[in-house]
């Protein structure tokens, strides 16, 4: 997919397309919140009824800021 981390960083910051889709992880009283289980499967069919793509959890989709996944 990307060679480098640079790479990678580049295509976040131009941001969503046909390939890709930015996620952020939300979570509320211990409870994973977002994005939900409708959401991912519909980003999915999508890739599979296309060229195929790539979903990165952990990066709000509209700042593209990487928050990340907290461990707990």
């Amino acid at each position: 997919m990307f060679s480098t981390r640079s790479e990678l960083l580049e295509k976040i910051r131009s941001g969503e397309d046909g390939f890709l889709e930015l996620k952020e992880v939300r979570f509320a009283g211990g409870k994973i919140r977002g994005p939900t289980q409708d959401d991912l499967a519909d980003e999915l069919a999508a890739f599979a009824n296309s060229q195929g793509g790539m979903i990165l959890l952990g990066v709000h989709d509209k700042t593209r800021e990487t928050v990340g996944i907290p461990i707990e």
